[in-house]
This record gives C-alpha cells, sequence and structure tokens, in this order.
C-alpha cells in the first residue's frame, strides 16, 4: 500500500491535535527542535508540513516567536465581505491597545479630487493597534471637517475616534470598497514600528454613503506575516446552480 510522504503524515497528525483540543486556539506550538524530535523527522519535513498548515489557515508564524494555532472559524465570525471594519477581520493576533492621533491638513490636489471638492482642507486620523509584542497594525483616515462635523466626533478623545472608524462609520455607511495589495511602502518611513519585519499588506477602502458620496478613505497597514483575510462566495447564477445528488 502506499503511503503518504512524511511531511503530510506530520501535517495530519498536528491538524489532529488541534482538532482534539491537544492544541487549543491561539496556543504555541512546541519548538521545532522538540517537534522533529516527536515525530522522529527532518527540520526540512516538519517546516513543509509547518509552511501547509499555515497556508491553510490552521497555524500563524511570527519571525522570533514561533508558530501559534490559529482561532477557530466560530471565533473569527463574519469575513471582510461584510460591511465593517476590515482591520479588526484580518488581524490574526488579538488588538490590547489602541493609540490614536490626529492631524489637520492644507488642501491638497489628491484630496481635491478623492472627495471632489475645491481647495479644501482635510483631517487624518490615524489608529496604532497594540499587543504585548507591539504595534501589529495601522488606519491612516483621510477625510474633510465636514464629515467630523456630521458624526460629531470629539477629535481630543481616542474613545470617539476609534468608536467612530471602527462602529459608528459602517452603521451609517451604504457601502464601501476594498482594494488589497502589497504595499510598496517601507516600514521605516513610519513613524513608529511595527512588531513583524514582513512586508505590509495595504487594504485601501473607500466608505460610501446614502447618496453614493465617498465619506472617507482608509489605508489599513498590516504585516504580511500577521494577516488573514476570510472571504465567504456565494453562487451567483441560482438557476445554473449544478442541483444535490441524491
Amino acid at each position: 500500500m502506499h503511503r503518504s510522504p512524511k511531511y503530510v503524515q506530520v501535517y495530519n497528525q498536528i491538524l489532529k491535535m488541534i482538532k482534539q483540543g491537544q492544541l487549543a486556539p491561539g496556543s504555541k506550538l512546541p519548538s521545532e527542535e522538540v517537534l522533529t524530535t516527536e515525530f522522529e523527522v527532518s527540520r526540512v519535513t516538519l517546516r513543509t508540513a509547518l509552511s501547509l498548515l499555515k497556508e491553510d489557515g490552521f497555524i500563524r508564524s511570527i519571525h522570533g516567536q514561533g508558530h501559534f494555532v490559529e482561532a477557530g472559524e466560530s471565533q473569527k465570525g463574519s469575513g471582510i465581505e461584510t460591511l465593517g471594519d476590515p482591520m479588526l477581520k484580518s488581524l490574526v493576533l488579538p488588538i490590547e491597545k489602541r493609540e490614536t492621533y490626529f492631524h489637520e491638513n492644507q488642501p491638497s490636489e489628491f484630496t481635491d479630487r478623492l472627495f471632489d471638492s475645491q481647495n479644501a482642507p482635510y483631517d487624518t486620523l490615524n489608529i496604532w493597534y497594540q499587543n504585548k509584542s507591539g504595534n501589529i497594525g495601522n488606519t491612516l483616515s483621510i477625510l474633510l471637517p465636514k464629515t467630523i462635523e456630521l458624526f460629531g466626533v470629539n477629535m481630543n478623545s481616542s474613545r470617539d475616534i476609534v468608536t467612530f472608524l471602527e462602529e459608528t462609520i459602517y452603521q451609517k455607511a451604504s457601502s464601501s470598497t476594498v482594494l488589497i495589495t502589497l504595499s510598496d511602502r517601507q516600514q521605516k518611513t513610519f513613524r513608529r514600528t511595527f512588531s513583524d519585519e514582513s512586508p505590509l499588506i495595504l487594504m485601501t477602502e473607500d466608505v460610501f454613503g446614502l447618496n453614493g458620496e465617498r465619506l472617507l478613505q482608509n489605508k489599513h497597514y498590516i504585516p504580511a506575516n500577521l494577516y488573514r483575510a476570510n472571504v465567504v462566495r456565494y453562487q451567483n447564477d441560482l438557476q445554473n446552480q449544478i442541483s444535490p445528488v441524491d
């Protein structure tokens, strides 16, 4: 009988431990040294299995810290296809703290085009997402002062800024678009240092009001090793959907 490759056997054994609760969501896997000894395989074989587990969404790897079990599907909730803050739906690490600040800016050609305005000042709001390892994500929001006034946001209140950007704006919005790319921006150009040095994933999000006007644009930055997006897709043409087999 044909036997599965060693890395597949290791993959299945670790996955079984996760499914049976021996490795709880959020817990750290034993070191590679321990795992290679326990499974009696080479480090190359182990790393192949771990890379597949990471690819399939069962574990995540954090540089300098090790491998961790991902949260279960029930804990992740809905994906980024639902109207809500994509930052909260994409970070694989728990958020323990937020720091905010804002700036009032002079008019620019970019924001005049963005908001179809003429020589209009604009504001930027910034949230740094943190946990015990440091900064794990950043949201930069670009909007006009009239939007701040419309929603009654107290710019001197960190809680107000967070509530507005994570909740209120989505409760009042009619739609949003999210473009996901690998950012060309280098981490060293940010005012603060991210806890993970991997390239940055950029989610450029435009949030629109009931009349189709752009309320704001968000730029969400997450190190690639700390990012995972889930999207639920449905059949578009139900008439042509294949009937289930009896």
